[in-house]
């Protein structure tokens, strides 16, 4: 049993790993929406997603602030959004992006 929590421990630490590494080499921009900084990243070639810029907290999820956020991530990613949702607790804002419908800004 000992061997098994060990081998779910480090397989978790290697899975940390790569979720952060990929992160950190994604294309990422940060954008102040009423006063807030965010990071507008992209996840997968279809997903990008907004997170609270410095510590961990939980983001806007008024309309308008949505709305914004969504807007920053179309600028960031020249794709329309499709989708969107958030996850971790609120603290991310998760959408999926058409990229065959180049927006033109």
């Amino acid at each position: 049993m000992k061997t098994f929590r060990v081998l779910a421990a480090m397989t978790c630490l290697a899975l940390a790993a790569c979720s952060s590494t990929s992160l950190e080499k994604s294309t990422s921009s940060t954008v102040t929406i009423a006063g807030a900084s965010y990071v507008i990243a992209q996840l997968t070639a279809g997903t990008w997603i907004a997170t609270a810029a410095g510590s961990p907290r939980v983001i806007s999820g008024s309309t308008p602030g949505k709305a914004a956020l969504l807007s920053a991530i179309e600028q960031a990613s020249r794709c329309k959004v499709t989708d969107s949702d958030y996850s971790r607790q609120g603290m991310q804002l998760d959408a999926q992006v058409d990229c065959d419908s180049r927006l033109r800004n």
